[in-house]
């Protein structure tokens, strides 16, 4: 009975120190907008719906040796990489003034704009403020883990090639399961951003962030890379957690700051 009561002790214990250090936890959520540049490397080649519509192409020209398959892809403007808009949502934790960050995203795809992608970056990273105090840099570096990718996989065939037709074409010739292998990886991401404080309590911001993320995802699972890089802009709001240096400024009802 004792050991009962010491083990139910110590449960509380632990439950209320983890409940005293939720004041600590700053959570911010942002809307964002951008645009990135996917650089999948795809080799057509070794992918068969492709090459199929090449070996059709190429009977109605002579064969292969008349229309080689690099005439193919240049004459139907078949890339490895693309561009696409990006947007979304995206949630910060951190941990009193500790240099670590978790990011939660819910984006589009850099695949299509059309379908989402889910992530999580932990990394390290701060926020540096300067000037006035109302403007500050930011920057994340570390591992993320792209949860799900629904956009990765047919659309990513599709919106590499820059012939209309052929795409039209593409769309309609197959629409195979994880055509590229799993629609997750494993990346390093690094983001870099400047961003302004729009009110006195440092809840509200925006501001403006570059990002470069590098597939580290083995080939043995997926030839196809996920890296990309890119710029976004963002709206920033705490829900949760006091301000960064709450001593730092006061409202001031005569107008400008004051310390």
């Amino acid at each position: 009975m004792q050991k009962n009561y010491a083990v139910l002790v110590a449960i509380l214990f632990m439950a209320h120190t983890a409940f005293a250090q939720l004041k600590y936890l700053h959570l911010n959520v942002s809307a964002n907008g951008g645009y990135s540049e996917l650089l999948h490397k795809t080799d057509f080649r070794g992918k068969e719906p492709v090459y199929d519509l090449y070996n059709v192409i190429a009977k109605s020209h002579g064969g292969q040796e008349e229309f080689t398959w690099e005439d193919f892809l240049e004459t139907y403007k078949i890339n490895d990489r693309f561009g696409q808009p990006r947007m979304g949502f995206s949630a910060l934790l951190t941990y009193r003034d500790w240099p670590i960050k978790l990011l939660g995203e819910a984006m589009t795809s850099p695949s299509s704009y059309t379908r989402a992608s889910y992530a999580a970056t932990m990394g390290l990273g701060k926020d540096f403020y300067f000037s006035d105090s109302s403007w500050y840099f930011s920057f994340l570096t570390g591992y993320k883990l792209v949860i799900k990718d629904f956009g990765f996989g047919a659309n990513t065939f599709i919106n590499s090639v820059g012939d209309d037709q052929t795409r039209e074409d593409l769309s309609s010739f197959f629409a195979p399961v994880e055509p590229l292998g799993r629609p997750s990886g494993d990346l390093f991401a690094l983001r870099v951003g400047i961003a302004k404080t729009l009110d006195w309590y440092y809840r509200w911001s925006v501001g403006v962030e570059a990002f470069y993320e590098l597939d580290l995802t083995d080939k043995i699972v997926r030839s196809s890379r996920m890296t990309n890089y890119g710029a976004q802009v963002y709206v920033r709001c705490k829900i949760m957690g006091k301000n960064v240096e709450p001593n730092r400024y006061y409202p001031n009802p005569g107008g400008g700051r004051k310390h």
